[in-house]
């Protein structure tokens, strides 16, 4: 155990320090190209990396999707950050906890390996939003299930490469599990990291309150902060959006939460396909026009890389 925590606390300083301000900005727009630059040319600035998620609706979309999105992205000449599925459609948590997957994860990891070489770090999500009830490894009940599932999969990929980090991420609109009960550990664990959506059909249609109860709930965004802090580890917030015209005083203060805080990326929902967010298509003009305000050129310009 201190060997590989000592192993672990190396490889978080390899991947640089994290400071306040400085987390690198994406956008989730799905599997387009043509999109993230449109996307780009309309924020008025790059983004700092490509958010790619890969396919799960069996074994061998799960390890196809993988080569496909490497040919898909690779062209763009950017980092790329990983959502890879703990598992395939039909797959199971006890099956995942007791190694049966190990030699796809191997698989995977060889391949994004392969990748980029100039980049020092691979960032990889996996098991995302575990404590809600959608997805097929969600952990309520099966807690030790979880853990273990998550800690093979990050042990096949550090057979095969040191340059992978990993993300362990909750949703915050879900309260029935404990999220701290299905922690890997920090030995496990680079990333720290949370979803959250301004959704008008459950959350206050007054953006400030909408934000202070993203802030305040009982697993919201604080008790994510305090929780990394505690484990010594940076956060990080993949995948945030809002679906409201209204939400200028909510992205504003999203902004400034990015900037107050050991973040180490970011990427807003840039899309309709599951949640209604996308800002590039005019449907929210005036939250659209908060977004530029806080995240575009201008603001990169004074923000340190």
């Amino acid at each position: 155990m201190l060997l590989r925590s000592s192993i672990a606390a190396l490889l978080l300083l390899y991947a640089g320090p994290c400071s306040a301000g400085s987390a690198a900005l994406s956008a989730y727009v799905g599997n387009s190209p043509s999109d993230l630059r449109q996307f780009e040319d309309w924020l008025g600035r790059p983004v700092d990396q490509i958010t790619a998620h890969t396919g799960r609706a069996n074994w061998k979309d799960w390890i196809t999707s993988i080569r496909w999105s490497i040919q898909l992205w690779s062209p763009l000449d950017k980092p790329i950050r990983w959502t890879i599925p703990l598992f395939a459609d039909g797959g199971s948590l006890s099956e995942a906890a007791a190694g049966k997957y190990q030699d796809r994860y191997e698989q995977a990891a060889r391949m994004l390996a392969q990748t980029r070489q100039s980049d020092s770090v691979i960032y990889v999500r996996t098991g995302e939003e575990f404590n809600g009830n959608w997805m097929p490894w969600s952990a309520a009940g099966h807690e030790h299930d979880f853990v273990k599932a998550f800690q093979n999969f990050v042990d096949a990929f550090r057979s095969v490469s040191n340059r992978f980090r990993f993300e362990w991420n909750v949703n915050v609109r879900e309260t029935r599990m404990n999220p701290a009960d299905a922690y890997p550990g920090d030995d496990y664990v680079d990333v720290i990291g949370m979803d959250f959506y301004y959704n008008t059909k459950w959350n206050p249609n007054d953006p400030i309150k909408a934000w202070d109860e993203m802030v305040n709930s009982q697993y919201g965004l604080r008790w994510l902060e305090e929780f990394a802090s505690a484990h010594k580890k940076p956060t990080a917030y993949p995948e945030w959006g809002v679906n409201s015209d209204g939400a200028g005083p909510y992205i504003e203060k999203a902004a400034q939460w990015f900037s107050k805080h050991n973040v180490l990326y970011q990427g807003v929902w840039n899309s309709n396909d599951a949640f209604p967010g996308k800002l590039t298509d005019r449907q929210y003009p005036e939250a659209a026009a908060a977004y530029i305000e806080s995240f575009g050129a201008k603001t990169s310009e004074q923000r340190p890389r």
